[in-house]
């Protein structure tokens, strides 16, 4: 009798191990590869998507910010988001914290009142005016993760 229960454990215990050590792996291979940045200049918005932003940016900012490098626009009290100004603020800030900063402060009268889509189509627009380039895949403001791991960055230098 008591070969039978030593041979059922023979055969659950390394099942049991296998499939441990399967979920184990599943759940950290993909945190390995979390840490390491996304750049910016391999294109993470549309040109699509930066020309939607174009048109939420005219309806929605261009009152108060300009759309033309060294201007201001309105009453003159908000920043140029263009060249030296936009690059001295955000350089080293992740397209997490550009995107949610939007979102949370602008416009200045109703903070947070335009859909996520819109706030990501103004980033994406906000970037291309900056000469970061386009790409495949549009800004998804919904990966944060990715967004968090992307960082506005100067020019890497040319080979």
């Amino acid at each position: 009798m008591t070969s039978k229960p030593h041979r059922r454990w023979t055969r659950i215990l390394p099942a049991a191990i296998t499939r441990a050590l399967l979920m184990v792996s599943v759940g950290v291979v993909p945190l390995l590869g979390a840490t390491e940045p996304v750049s910016i200049w391999e294109g993470i918005y549309t040109d699509v998507q930066a020309a939607r932003g174009k048109e939420v940016f005219i309806r929605a900012c261009v009152e108060c910010h300009s759309n033309q490098l060294g201007e201001t626009a309105g009453d003159g009290t908000a920043p140029s988001l263009l060249g030296e100004t936009f690059s001295y603020r955000w350089t080293d800030y992740s397209i997490t914290g550009l995107f949610d900063t939007i979102r949370q402060t602008m416009p200045e009268a109703a903070p947070n009142s335009l859909g996520p889509a819109e706030y990501a189509d103004v980033t994406a627009y906000l970037l291309k005016l900056n000469g970061y380039p386009a790409g495949a895949s549009e800004l998804d403001y919904a990966k944060r993760e990715l967004l968090g791991r992307t960082f506005i960055d100067e020019k890497p230098p040319e080979d």
